[in-house]
């Protein structure tokens, strides 16, 4: 458990330095602040007061609910964590958490904002063919997709493994 919970301090100061960066660089305007690779990554600064792709604009109410919900159900998940036998399905669960709080101090120190720097134009340019809007993103993001690639890893390969060497040696 401590190893999990030092992964998350981690995690969520990594974030907020590099949210801090696109603050700083962009002088608080929205904008583009430099292309990384020519249309692959741009490094951006952007408030959203929404939630994925723009949905939910400036519900802070329903963001807060939902960011207590999800604590309260990944905190009951991390009691659970062992990193010695358990290291993808804990790895997941730290980083359910640190992108969850991580999202949830921009909300609490930026009047319900969150700060996406990221964007990635040729991804954009592949969603617009499914009439999926673009989207900025940030660490916090990064850190909550994982979470869920690693625990559906978990959940479907990984958990009857376990289950299976239970049984053998109980």
């Amino acid at each position: 458990m401590l190893i999990g919970g030092i992964l998350i301090v981690v995690l969520i100061l990594l974030d907020q330095i590099v949210k801090q960066i696109s603050l700083v660089l962009s002088g608080g305007n929205e904008q583009l602040i430099k292309v990384l690779i020519n249309n692959v990554l741009e490094f951006h600064h952007l408030i959203n007061d929404g939630a994925s792709f723009g949905m939910l604009q400036g519900r802070q109410l329903l963001f807060s609910l939902i960011t207590i919900g999800a604590l309260v159900l990944f905190g009951y998940l991390f009691i659970d964590s062992n990193f010695k036998t358990k290291k993808v399905y804990s790895i997941s669960v730290a980083l359910f958490i640190a992108g969850t709080l991580g999202n949830a101090v921009d909300r609490t120190l930026r009047g319900g904002g969150v700060i996406d720097m990221f964007n990635m134009p040729i991804l954009n340019d592949l969603l617009s063919y499914l009439n999926i809007s673009p989207f900025i993103f940030n660490l916090a993001d990064v850190y909550l997709t994982f979470a869920i690639i690693l625990f559906a890893i978990d959940i479907f390969f990984l958990e009857g493994k376990r289950k299976g060497l239970d049984e053998w040696f109980y």
